[in-house]
C-alpha cells in the first residue's frame, strides 16, 4: 500500500471518527449544557424500553418526579403501552437511535437512516416531536455530531455517570455517586434496559432524596435552560474533576435553601501552631477541608445586601458542616477543620472564632489566580475583579476538630424559621 493511500486512509478516519468523537462526546461541544446559576437537575435514562422500565416509572411516579427518557426505536416499537405511559406520566422522550449500535460501527449512509428511522418511529409512537438525541455510549461519528442539529435535534450527553450499568454497583453506591457529583444544570445518565436494572430501580429512592436535600429541582433535560457560557462550563468541568479527586461531597443546608458547604479530607499544610493550651496542630495533620458552595454565593453578590446574607449562610452552613463530621465516620481521625479563603473574608469569619495563618510563597500565588478566577465566574462584576488580584491575601482559617464542633455543633433549626429568618 503507497504512502499516500495510507495518508487518504489516515484522514479519513480522523475526519469521520477521531475528531468528531473528541469534540462531540470527550469536549461536548454542541451539547446541551443546562442553566449553572439555577438549581435544576436532569435524570436522564437509556437503552428502554426494558423489563425494569416499568418499575422505574413506578418509583419516579411515587416520587413526584419527572426525567427524560432516551429510547432505543426499536425497543419503543416492541413495548407502546409503556412509552405511552411515560408520556402520560409527563416524561420527555428522546432518541437513542433506531438500533443500539455505535457510531463507531457505523457509515454514512448507516448513521443518517438510523437517525432518521428512528426519530419517526418515535414520533409516530408519541404524536410528539422529538427534540433531543442521545448517540448510543456517547459515540460519535461526522454524521451523528453534524446532523442532528441540521435536523433540529439537540445532542444530550451528561455530566455525572454513576454506572450503574456495573454488576458490582450497589443501590448505595449509585446513589451517593450522583448526589455527590451534582451541579446546578447537571445531568446524570442511568439506564432502565440492557440488563439487570434492579439496583438502579432500588438507588432511585435515596438518590432523590439526597438531591432534594441539596435544593436540587428535578426536571427533564428540556426545562434545564442552558449555559451560554464557556467559561462556566469549563469551571463546572473542573469542579467535577476536583470533586473526584478530594472525594468532596455536599452538605445539605438545614434551611432547606441552596447548600452553602463542601468537605473533604486533605492535610493541614500550615505551620506547627498551638492554638490552646495543650493543642497542637501539626503540618500533616488530618484536615476536613472545608470549600464554599460557589453558586450560591455567587447568588448573593448581586445583592445590595449579598454580603451580609452570606456571612449569614456561611454561619449556618458552619454548623451543617459541625454535623456532618460528627456523623460521617470519614471525619472522626480529622485533627483540624479548615480552609484557605481571602483576607477580607478571614477577617469576618475569625469573629466566629477561627485562627489563620498566611498562605505564602508559590501557593499563595495559584491561589490567586484561583480565587480571580472563581470570582470572574461566579462574582456579580465578572472580570471586573480582575484588579484586585495583587489585593488578594489568602490565608489559611482553622480550628481544632473538637472546638469546631463543640462551637458550631447544635440541633438542627427549625426549617420554616430558618426560611423566615434569611
Amino acid at each position: 500500500m503507497t504512502p499516500w493511500v495510507v495518508g487518504i486512509a489516515l484522514a479519513i478516519v480522523l475526519a469521520y471518527w477521531v475528531l468528531p468523537d473528541l469534540l462531540g462526546h470527550f469536549g461536548q461541544i454542541g451539547a446541551v449544557w443546562g442553566d449553572t446559576r439555577a438549581y435544576r437537575f436532569a435524570l436522564t435514562f437509556d437503552d428502554g424500553p426494558g423489563p425494569d422500565t416499568a418499575a422505574v416509572l413506578d418509583r419516579l411516579e411515587a416520587l413526584g418526579v419527572r426525567a427524560t427518557f432516551f429510547l432505543v426505536a426499536e425497543r419503543a416499537l416492541e413495548h407502546p403501552e409503556v412509552v405511552r405511559r411515560m408520556v402520560a406520566l409527563g416524561h420527555e422522550i428522546g432518541l437513542h437511535g433506531m438500533t443500539h449500535r455505535s457510531a463507531w460501527t457505523m457509515a454514512p449512509w448507516t448513521a443518517v437512516a438510523d437517525l432518521l428511522r428512528g426519530r419517526r418511529a418515535l414520533e409516530r409512537l408519541t404524536g410528539r416531536r422529538i427534540r433531543y438525541v442521545r448517540p448510543p455510549w456517547g459515540h460519535h461519528n461526522l454524521v451523528t455530531w453534524v446532523l442532528p442539529r441540521l435536523l433540529g435535534l439537540r445532542r444530550v450527553l451528561w455530566t455525572v455517570a454513576p454506572d450503574d450499568w456495573r454488576p458490582d454497583r450497589t443501590p448505595e453506591a449509585i446513589a451517593r455517586h450522583v448526589v455527590r457529583f451534582a451541579q446546578p444544570g447537571g445531568i446524570a445518565v442511568l439506564h432502565d434496559a440492557g440488563g439487570d436494572r434492579s439496583r438502579t430501580v432500588a438507588a432511585l429512592d435515596p438518590l432523590v432524596a439526597g438531591l432534594k436535600a441539596l435544593a436540587f429541582d428535578l426536571v427533564p433535560v428540556g426545562e434545564l435552560g442552558e449555559e451560554r457560557s464557556l467559561l462556566r462550563r469549563l469551571w463546572f468541568w473542573w469542579e467535577g474533576v476536583f470533586t473526584r479527586l478530594g472525594a468532596i461531597d455536599t452538605v445539605p443546608a438545614t434551611d432547606g435553601g441552596p447548600p452553602v458547604m463542601r468537605l473533604g479530607r486533605a492535610v493541614y499544610r500550615g505551620p506547627r501552631v498551638e492554638p490552646a493550651p495543650g493543642v497542637v496542630v501539626r503540618p500533616g495533620d488530618p484536615m476536613a477541608e472545608i470549600h464554599f458552595q460557589n453558586p450560591t454565593l455567587g447568588a448573593d453578590s448581586v445583592r445590595r445586601t449579598g454580603a451580609v446574607r452570606s456571612y449569614a449562610r456561611v454561619a449556618r452552613g458552619l454548623a451543617d458542616v459541625a454535623r456532618w463530621i460528627e456523623a460521617d465516620p470519614a471525619y472522626r481521625d480529622v485533627a483540624v477543620v479548615g480552609g484557605v479563603t481571602v483576607l477580607d473574608a478571614a477577617q469576618a469569619i475569625e469573629r466566629l472564632g477561627f485562627f489563620r495563618v498566611p498562605v505564602g510563597g508559590l501557593r499563595m500565588f495559584g491561589m490567586r489566580i484561583y480565587l480571580v478566577l472563581l470570582m470572574a465566574v461566579f462574582h456579580a462584576e465578572g472580570w471586573r475583579v480582575l484588579g484586585r488580584f495583587f489585593r488578594l491575601r489568602p490565608v489559611l482559617i482553622f480550628l481544632p476538630r473538637d472546638k469546631f464542633v463543640a462551637r458550631f455543633g447544635r440541633p438542627a433549626p427549625d426549617r420554616a424559621r430558618s426560611r423566615r429568618g434569611d
